[in-house]
């Protein structure tokens, strides 16, 4: 076992045959959960006032940018292989992002609250650890009820050469949907998505006049504009990093038809 993981408990491991119905809730008390599934896919985004098992909102995963020196970049989304029998739909796959390529090998380890999806394959020159875990302290009710998710990438070179990589995070701005209701306003009208979105970049503490200082954590605040703060479904999101070099973003996908907003990612 690595540095990285030594001091993370491992009651049990699955293998790649026995990931399919694996799902490590994350989330404070109260707070509702988003779960960690065993190939590393975010499932069951039960944060919205109501059960919602199954619900995967399409743009929401992580990925991997990985170029060693002198030869060809490789990507991935940092997710284990979709089971073969997700595929015997009538219509194909109704997994999210489905035609992404993802590592070949997959393990998850475990020992609530903390989970590890361990990623490897022979083509990517970087093995990945996803560690991931929420606040639960013992005794402790104020601490273990903060609404977060917290995930951890550790990347280990395969290789004896250099290699440029990064992680890159998607989360759809999904406020105004809950898995099963799509408001918009004050009227559930059943279309996709809710109403005047909106996703702002942000640095916190923000850098104060100059440029100077600020940093702690660079991410997107992700509100509604079109959602009645009465609605359950009304509320904010967002996703943070506390890297503060070389941090790059969009605020939104592109706006294209036939899958090509997925080509141009």
């Amino acid at each position: 076992m690595n540095r990285s993981s030594f001091h993370w408990p491992v009651l049990t491991r699955y293998d790649q045959d026995h990931l399919a119905r694996i799902a490590l809730p994350l989330g404070g008390i109260g707070t509702g959960t988003v779960s960690l599934g065993g190939r590393g896919d975010l499932r069951d985004w039960e944060v919205v006032n109501r059960p919602a098992k199954g619900f995967k909102p399409k743009q929401t995963f992580f990925a991997l940018y990985a170029k060693p020196s002198g030869g060809a970049a490789v990507t991935r989304a940092l997710e284990g292989a979709i089971d073969p029998r997700d595929y015997e739909g009538a219509f194909g796959s109704s997994v999210p992002n489905h035609g992404l390529p993802r590592f070949g090998k997959c393990a998850f380890e475990a020992a609530y609250p903390f989970g590890q999806v361990v990623l490897s394959d022979p083509d990517v020159p970087v093995s990945v650890r996803i560690q991931a875990f929420n606040p639960l302290i013992p005794c402790d009710a104020d601490h273990s009820s903060l609404p977060i998710a917290v995930l951890r990438f550790v990347l280990t070179n395969r290789t004896g050469k250099t290699v440029e990589a990064a992680v890159c995070g998607n989360v759809e701005n999904f406020i105004g949907q809950d898995g099963r209701t799509v408001v918009d306003g004050r009227i559930n009208t059943g279309v996709r998505g809710g109403s005047k979105n909106v996703n702002e970049f942000r640095i916190v503490p923000p850098p104060r006049r100059g440029g100077a200082g600020g940093g702690g954590l660079y991410g997107f605040a992700m509100r509604s504009n079109g959602i009645d703060p009465i609605a359950e479904q009304w509320g904010t999101l967002a996703l943070a990093t506390t890297a503060t070099k070389g941090v790059t973003y969009r605020t939104t996908w592109a706006d294209l038809n036939w899958g090509d907003s997925l080509l141009d990612y």
